[in-house]
């Protein structure tokens, strides 16, 4: 932290530029040239945070609540790469996770680590036992 920048004090307009930047979606150091060059204008990163930390947090939350309800606003509205978007960044579903089927006849065709134990030692299943009584 600069000297010059320890007898700083909180100015309006300098908070109010603040505010409107971040909502612009300005960046931090790009705002920091802009009001190093101000009067009472802070200098160093340090001491923007130090004397905006409020205005600076708050502005932030204003952008990504305003984002985020337009981007939840297209996504209900079918938009589906902001359906994508929401269901990742706030449902946290992932692209890879699958759901994977399967018939009932397919179960039939795999057959279990004790049924191929049971074929090998030639003991029956009861199950299959009285399966083949029923038919």
């Amino acid at each position: 932290m600069k000297a010059e920048d320890l007898t700083l004090k909180h100015d309006l307009k300098i908070a109010t530029y603040i505010i409107s930047a971040i909502k612009a979606g300005v960046s931090m150091a790009a705002i920091l040239d802009k009001v190093s060059t101000m009067p009472n204008g802070p200098r160093a990163k340090a001491s923007l945070y130090k004397i905006y930390r409020t205005e600076i947090a708050v502005a932030r939350a204003d952008l990504a609540e305003a984002i985020g309800s337009k981007v939840l606003e297209m996504a209900f509205a079918g938009d589906t790469k902001m359906l994508d978007l929401a269901a990742r960044s706030k449902a946290g579903w992932s692209p890879t996770q699958t759901i994977i089927e399967t018939d009932k006849d397919d179960e039939d065709e795999n057959t279990s680590a004790i049924d191929d134990l049971l074929a090998l030692l030639k003991i029956k299943d009861d199950k299959k036992v009285t399966e083949t009584e029923d038919e």
